[in-house]
């Protein structure tokens, strides 16, 4: 299996190849879903480290993308499963330069390995065999306006209801807890707000 795949290359059954996070936008991206185009350094590539050659098809990869900028986010496959938010657990590093590239994918390996992700984990009674770790690259958007959505209210656990929450610009202020965003609750039987 490759070091890398891009979005059109990932197949549904791949979660424990490229994490949850590459496999979400995979399918967005080949449902014709308007996603920034990217690619996934798989959890192979994490087992066995960064070495010279798979340096130089992440750099490869990089140009082929034609970014100046990219988004460098953690994809585990633990994360966000039926029982288990991993929410702001793993790193994830915006508008990375091609120079920058390389060590922001070691980062986001390195998170893994943290303090708070294996407390989390344990809580959980998640195996440390789940913490294997994918790196989803994906071309930069300078957004005007981002947000979350939810599938069901995450505070009443109403599951007919849509949650979304949104902020101007990039969605990290929001994920971060940094800014106080707008809440709507979507009906999903009506579409009313």
């Amino acid at each position: 299996m490759s070091a890398i795949l891009w979005f059109s290359e990932i197949e549904g059954g791949e979660i424990g190849v490229v994490g949850g996070k590459g496999l979400s936008l995979a399918r967005l991206h080949q449902a014709n879903i308007s996603v920034p185009p990217g690619f996934v350094i798989t959890t192979e590539a994490y087992k066995n480290g960064m070495d010279p050659a798979l340096s130089d098809s992440i750099l490869e990869a990089f140009n082929k993308l034609g970014a100046a900028r990219v988004a460098v986010r953690s994809s585990a496959i633990a994360e966000d499963s039926a029982d288990a938010s991993w929410a702001g657990q793993f790193e994830s590093y915006l508008n990375v330069t091609k120079d920058e590239l390389i060590e922001s994918v070691k980062k986001c390996w390195n998170s893994a390995l943290s303090e708070t992700v294996n407390g989390y984990a344990e809580s959980q009674s998640i195996g440390k065999d789940k913490l294997a770790i994918a790196v989803v690259v994906q071309k930069m958007v300078d957004s005007e306006a981002s947000g979350v959505a939810f599938s069901a209210n995450p505070i009443t656990k109403d599951r007919s209801q849509i949650m979304i929450e949104a902020t101007f610009g990039l969605g990290e202020l929001l994920v971060q807890g940094m800014v106080t965003p707008d809440n709507y609750l979507i009906d999903k039987t009506s579409s009313e707000i």
